[in-house]
């Protein structure tokens, strides 16, 4: 089953430019077994010590351990402390040509006095302040100079990335249409407007909304009024053991993962492997929901680890080879793809080792008519593509009172079958340009047209391949049972 499992990435090494506060954790562990003589305090006895790289430098670390090419651009101060950083992360091999000596502000660096697994108290040493315009300057410069596929901002609210220098670099990855994914921190949300993905917690979303963090607000109000306000195109709400919960504030699309039930060592450093796997995900081209599937399954097997740990490829292939051997990875989120991914999954046509089908509609009100067409149709090849019109798309050819069921709705329902392999939307009135980037082998349509009047019929057969007409199930349609709604309620739909 592992060997089975490809991640997004895998294709193409994804390279990753990471921006934000460099910390150092410290972990010095030990016992406690009595007082101390001078004051009434305990006495720790130190057993063992360890360093590992935290915040922005743990981002950085998630992405080049699971596959990716890290580029960490930030600073450090002129000590010990900011050298064991660059040694831990030039040793696996990440790019930390980026890291600017700043000698106005020590290397951030947190202490962790432990116990048994067990943190008795920290210690932080910091100069929390803004770094300087020039530091900015010297930092975009050599971002800018560099080739990356996504832009993540790591901000721990230490000054590496102040708000203006926060907009410029969300405009910079803009111009280069990649995403930008930041990890935020505070209630100043303004500073990342535009941005493609923000991955708040449940208490920092309610903080940045001005909500009461003590009202169980639902996750899905959160992140619609996050996007809402600050014109963000994702909100990622992680939720402990409640899962996350992910919205498109573009198409609408809603997708909640449940957390596994599992023993949680330490929550430290999660937050860094959620944002450095979605990150991972859509520079690979990834949706939101597949995206989610990974970094969900990232974060449960790092919160089993004993402090600040990141996520290795073997060890995410190996929690996705768990889920599916429980959930079945093929899950209904899979299968809904962006365009130019599922392209990618299925190849040019003359070159498959599979033969795809597609057909296309709006598909408003699911019935059994449909899961005839589509199951006669699923039979016709060995992959069924179903194209779905948008809103927008339903609105300009039914009406204004349609589509009844949302696209996000529809997608997901369509993609719960299981004759149906992928979904994907079209904007446009007709599949035209959809069928002529898919290049099916079979395009498959209802027999009540001709094939003259099939639309992409002479693109698929000019490229060598076929059309079939499917036979719809008398009585059975959307407009038959809105009639039906009609005449029993006397509703106008």
């Amino acid at each position: 089953m592992m060997s089975d499992i490809k991640l997004p990435w895998d294709e193409r090494r994804i390279r990753v430019a990471v921006v934000g506060d460099l910390i150092l954790d410290e972990y010095l562990d030990g016992v406690v077994n009595r007082i101390s003589p001078e004051a009434p305090v305990p006495v720790h006895l130190v057993r063992s010590s360890s360093v590992t790289a935290g915040g922005a430098a743990n981002v950085a670390r998630n992405i080049q351990l699971a596959g990716g090419q890290a580029l960490m651009i930030g600073v450090c101060g002129p000590d010990s402390a900011g050298d064991q950083l660059k040694e831990i992360l030039s040793g696996d091999g990440i790019d930390a040509r980026g890291i600017l000596l700043d000698n106005d502000r020590p290397t951030i660096k947190k202490t962790r006095i432990t116990a048994n697994h067990q943190q008795l108290v920290r210690i932080d040493w910091e100069d929390v302040k803004a770094i300087s315009n020039k530091t900015q300057d010297a930092l975009y410069k050599h971002l800018e100079a560099e080739e990356w596929d996504v832009l993540v901002l790591s901000d721990y609210g230490k000054g590496g990335v102040p708000k203006e220098f926060m907009q410029r670099l969300i405009t910079l990855g803009r111009a280069r249409r990649v995403p930008v994914v930041i990890d935020p921190k505070g209630k100043d949300y303004a500073m990342y407007a535009g941005a493609s993905l923000v991955t708040p917690n449940r208490k920092e979303a309610c903080e940045a909304l001005g909500w009461e963090n003590t009202v169980n607000w639902p996750a899905k109000e959160l992140a619609t009024e996050l996007a809402r306000q600050y014109s963000i195109d994702n909100i990622l709400v992680t939720l402990g053991p409640e899962g996350m919960l992910g919205i498109n504030s573009v198409t609408g699309e809603m997708t909640h993962l449940p957390a596994k039930a599992r023993e949680v060592f330490d929550v430290s450093g999660a937050g860094d492997t959620v944002v450095s796997i979605m990150a991972l995900s859509l520079g690979a081209k990834a949706t939101l929901a597949e995206a989610m599937i990974y970094a969900n399954a990232a974060a449960g097997r790092v919160v089993e680890k004993w402090g600040t740990q990141p996520i290795y490829r073997e060890e995410l292939i190996e929690a996705l080879a768990d889920r599916a051997r429980n959930v079945g990875f093929r899950s209904t989120s899979n299968k809904i793809k962006e365009l130019t991914h599922l392209k990618q999954t299925i190849g040019r046509i003359g070159k498959r080792k599979k033969k795809v089908v597609f057909t296309n509609g709006c598909f408003d009100l699911l019935h059994a008519g449909h899961i005839s067409y589509i199951e006669e149709a699923r039979g016709m090849g060995d992959l069924l593509i179903i194209g779905v019109n948008t809103d927008a798309s339903t609105r300009r050819l039914k009406g204004e009172t349609r589509p009844i069921v949302p696209q996000a709705e529809r997608m997901r329902l369509l993609a719960s079958l299981e004759a149906v392999d992928y979904v994907v939307a079209f904007d446009e009135d007709t599949p035209a340009n959809l069928i002529k980037e898919l290049m099916p082998d079979v395009l498959a349509k209802g027999a009540d047209y001709e094939i003259h009047q099939i639309v992409g019929a002479d693109t698929v057969v000019d490229a060598g391949g076929k059309v079939e007409r499917i036979t719809f199930v008398p009585g059975l349609s959307t407009s038959d049972i809105v009639k039906r709604i009609q005449a029993n309620q006397g509703v106008k739909i």
